[in-house]
C-alpha cells in the first residue's frame, strides 16, 4: 500500500503535523460559499466555470495547461483529512465541517461540478450511459506518465471523494484506473491499491475491485483518509467513507474551538 499523501506532490511526513491555527472554524466551508479572504487563480476559477462548455481546441489546450501548471486549486476543491505542507493558506477537514458539506445541498452541487472538472483535465468524462469514459487517451497518458506529481493529485482526490460522500464514485473512478494500468501494475498497486473497498464495506464491491479473500479493514487503511496525528481519534472510523454524519463529542467540539485564533 502506498502512503497517501496530502497534497499536490506533498507526501505526509512521518512526524506529527504541525498545523498552522485557524482564522475562522470552517475555513473550506466558507471558500466553497464564496466568503473567505483566498481565491483560486483566476485562470482556474475561469475554468471551474467554463469547463463543462465544449471548449475549442485552443481552449481546450488552455485548461489542461492552466491546471497541470497551477499548484493551489487541489487543496481548496478536494478538501481532505490531511494538511496540506505545499499549501499552507489550506486547511484540513474537520469531522465537523465534513458534516456541514454532506448537509450542504449547494455545496455538494458545486464540489460535484469540481469532481467533474478534475476528471476532465484527466480526459475522462460520464458518457451517455453515465459510465465514465476516458475521451483523451494522450492527455490522460500525460497526466500519469510523464508528469507524475499527478499521482498524487489523484490520491487526494479519490480520499477527498470517498470522506465526502462520494465513495462509490471514487470506486467507480478507481476501476477505471485499475483498468488502464493493467500494463504498469506496479503504479496501481503503489498509489492506489490503498483505497480499494474494506471488510466493512462489502455491498460496495460492485467493481469487484479487490480479491473478496485478501481485503483489508479500514483501520489498516485509514492512512489513506486521515493524516497521522488523528489515527486515535474516535471519530475515525469506516463512517467516514459513508454519507452519515460523524457523531463528535464535546471534548473533540472544544479542542477544534482551541485550533482558532
Amino acid at each position: 500500500m502506498g502512503q497517501c499523501t496530502s497534497s499536490d506532490g506533498d507526501p505526509q511526513p512521518a512526524s506529527r503535523a504541525v498545523l498552522k491555527a485557524k482564522i475562522r472554524e470552517f475555513p473550506n466551508v466558507d471558500f466553497y460559499k464564496g466568503d473567505y479572504p483566498i481565491n483560486l487563480h483566476p485562470s482556474v476559477s475561469f475554468h471551474q466555470k467554463h469547463w463543462m462548455n465544449n471548449p475549442q481546441n485552443h481552449q481546450l489546450t488552455k485548461f489542461y495547461s492552466d491546471l497541470e501548471s497551477d499548484k493551489q486549486y487541489m487543496q481548496w476543491l478536494y478538501p481532505n483529512f490531511f494538511q496540506s505542507f505545499l499549501n499552507m493558506n489550506s486547511y484540513r477537514l474537520t469531522p465537523q465541517e465534513r458534516n456541514k458539506f454532506l448537509q450542504d445541498p449547494e455545496i455538494m452541487k458545486v464540489y460535484k461540478q469540481n469532481v467533474g472538472m478534475f476528471l476532465r483535465f484527466l480526459g475522462i468524462i460520464r458518457n451517455e450511459r453515465q459510465q465514465l469514459e476516458i475521451i483523451d487517451e494522450t492527455q490522460f497518458d500525460q497526466c500519469l506518465f510523464t508528469y507524475t506529481h499527478n499521482l498524487n493529485r489523484i490520491q487526494r482526490f479519490i480520499s477527498s471523494m470517498s470522506v465526502l460522500g462520494m465513495r462509490e464514485e471514487a470506486l467507480e473512478f478507481l476501476h477505471l484506473l485499475q483498468n488502464k494500468l493493467s500494463k504498469k501494475h506496479k503504479v496501481y498497486i503503489s498509489k492506489f491499491s490503498g483505497f480499494e473497498p474494506l471488510l466493512e464495506e462489502g455491498a460496495l464491491d460492485s467493481t469487484q475491485l479487490s480479491d473478496p479473500n485478501n481485503k483489508k479493514s479500514f483501520a489498516e487503511y485509514k492512512s489513506n483518509y486521515v493524516q497521522e496525528d488523528l489515527y486515535e481519534e474516535p471519530w475515525v472510523t469506516v463512517v467516514i467513507l459513508t454519507k452519515e454524519a460523524i457523531e463528535i463529542s464535546q471534548q473533540e467540539n472544544s479542542i477544534n474551538e482551541k485550533e482558532i485564533v
